[in-house]
């Protein structure tokens, strides 16, 4: 088959197309965060623009009724996305995958009739959309990255080469295809290879952020139906885990707790246990709160293993259990148990790790007394502080002896306002308004996320943030909602506002001595707002010390506070007096 395409624009009309393939496809790349209506026009135009170069002026090795065919279909994508009217951010990604699909196979199929090198530039550039087109429309979390940059550098090349195309033709209307020549193929060769290059990165990273995400919790998360008899904190079933710390016994723990709708609940923890030899008044206990790992069940800390203990380790497990404490370290409800997971609902955390607490003591093997300290950095301080506030009327037989706290998230107001700019900060205020959403009967998306935001928001809850992998995994969809996202501040409209406020910690007394850490630099929890949360524990009538962490950010602050938490906890267990306080 030698017949090929002809041009039916003169050479300048192959050379206006591919300009404003160019124009249009680097504005793509260039700016896709300026806003969802902007981006929305700028793939409509580019998938118009590419249909109508198909038709007008296509590839000079393409069959004339393959380019007519991917043309119009190209066309038909630019009206579909133009005339949704509330098309979301991830339709779009879908839209601009099925005409990367669509024309990637007609390319491959175009190979098949064609001869020599044009085959094989046919079969690279049309196993490279089809293959970007599978990851939009299979991965929706990529969505900036597929409509964005890929979509945007493929609308490129193809500008190039008619650019490329036009120049070299120079030929009247109806002329026919221009010779062949060394340097145009080359450079057809070169765009078929780099865009080959794109799809095996873009392919590539899919499929290892796939294999990061945890997968299913399994059997031992399925709590019995109905729940057994017994008080919160009623052991259900236990697992070793071999080898999770040295000179202890580690054990996965699924318990009964208290629900945040006040029902009965099963949640999962780890219990390590020194094994030394207990003392005669029994081991002292370290509640030990975990930071954000994510909100769905998958997520929870101790079904992650080495990485998870290597973690702990960072955070003063090993310090722990070389002076001889329990950790009782909770999952919190609905991280590996079913969910919902209450996400920095303060009252559901402490429960969660008061009965933790209880859980652990029941053991026989942990002979452990009621002498109870906690610990927990970013989501854990929020938790650690609530354990404190809810111990002396939630499990009064506990001896809670301090409250140590690293960046605890002191205002749920200010850290969303801080963080709202951040792709990281995007993540966790999508995570934690999912997670009210199903917690609070009365609150919904609809209050305050735009209708295009949505989708997104629920991808980000499924995300698991325990590798770099998975993180960069997340950021797409981030990204996204740089484009759009809150129609209302959470903070303002109800009943998310009663919510917010509601879940700030030092509201209530904690009634033994707190100490709170916190990075110097730290952007996602600002020092200014653990400032203020000392202000109101000391207006409590708390005894209470905050040390500010020199150089540190809010990634390293939990592992960079170990040294000063530890020392701290040690000399509550010695029943030391408080010789440092911030407090008047």
């Amino acid at each position: 088959m030698t017949r090929r395409s002809t041009p039916i624009l003169a050479w300048w009309g192959s050379v206006l197309v591919g300009v404003l393939s160019v124009g249009v496809g680097g504005t793509l790349v260039g700016r896709p965060f300026t806003s969802l209506s902007v981006l929305v026009w700028l793939v409509g135009a580019a998938l118009l623009i590419t249909g109508i170069g198909e038709i007008v002026a296509p590839d000079p090795s393409s069959l004339r009724w393959l380019s007519m065919l991917g043309g119009a279909a190209l066309i038909i994508g630019a009206l579909v996305v133009v005339a949704w009217s509330d098309i979301t951010v991830l339709a779009l990604a879908f839209a601009a995958g099925i005409a990367l699909v669509v024309r990637g196979l007609l390319r491959v199929v175009d190979g098949f009739l064609v001869r020599g090198i044009d085959r094989w530039i046919d079969w690279i550039t049309g196993s490279a959309g089809t293959a970007l087109g599978v990851v939009a429309v299979s991965w929706p979390t990529v969505t900036l990255l597929v409509v964005a940059v890929v979509f945007g550098i493929s609308t490129v090349i193809f500008g190039i080469r008619q650019i490329i195309f036009g120049l070299r033709s120079r030929r009247p209307l109806f002329a026919g295809a221009p010779a062949r020549s060394r340097g145009r193929t080359a450079v057809r060769l070169f765009g078929a290879i780099a865009l080959f290059a794109v799809a095996v990165i873009a392919v590539g990273v899919s499929i290892a952020v796939h294999r990061a995400h945890p997968g299913d919790p399994g059997p031992f998360y399925t709590a019995p139906s109905p729940l057994p008899e017994g008080p919160p904190g009623t052991v259900i079933r236990t697992q070793i885990v071999a080898g999770f710390q040295p000179n202890a016994t580690t054990y996965r723990v699924l318990y009964l707790s208290t629900g945040f709708d006040g029902a009965p609940t099963a949640v999962s923890g780890l219990v390590i246990i020194p094994d030394v030899p207990a003392p005669a008044t029994g081991r002292k206990i370290v509640g030990y709160t975990h930071g954000t790992v994510g909100v769905a069940s998958n997520c929870a800390p101790s079904l992650q293993g080495d990485a998870w203990a290597e973690f702990m380790r960072s955070e003063g497990l090993t310090a722990f259990v070389d002076a001889g404490y329990v950790v009782a370290a909770t999952d919190y409800q609905g991280l590996g148990t079913p969910g919902p997971h209450p996400y920095l609902v303060g009252h559901a955390e402490g429960m969660d790790e008061l009965d933790m607490v209880r859980a652990a003591r029941s053991m026989p093997q942990a002979k452990a007394s009621a002498d109870v300290a906690f610990w927990g950095h970013s989501q854990g301080g929020h938790a650690s502080l609530f354990s404190g506030q809810l111990a002396s009327t939630y499990a009064p037989e506990l001896h809670v002896v301090g409250v140590a706290a690293g960046a605890p998230a002191p205002d749920l107001v200010e850290m969303f306002k801080a963080n709202l700019d951040s792709p990281v900060g995007k993540i966790l205020i999508a995570m934690a308004l999912q997670s009210w959403t199903e917690v609070y009967d009365a609150a919904s998306l609809d209050q305050i996320v735009t209708v295009a935001a949505r989708p997104i928001v629920g991808q980000l809850a499924r995300t698991c943030l325990y590798s770099s992998l998975e993180i960069i995994g997340a950021l797409p969809a981030s990204l996204a909602l740089g484009i759009t996202f809150l129609s209302n501040p959470p903070w303002e409209t109800e009943p998310w506002k009663t919510i917010v406020e509601s879940n700030d910690p030092g509201q209530a007394p904690v009634g033994v001595p707190v100490l709170l850490t916190q990075g110097a630099i730290d952007v996602l929890i600002p020092p200014a707002v653990t400032t203020a949360l000392l202000r109101r524990l000391c207006a409590n009538g708390d005894t209470a010390q905050l040390v500010q962490l020199d150089g540190t950010g809010h990634l390293d602050g939990g592992p960079a506070a170990v040294p000063t938490v530890a020392k701290w906890i040690a000399q509550r267990f010695a029943g030391e007096p408080v010789t440092v306080s911030d407090c008047p």
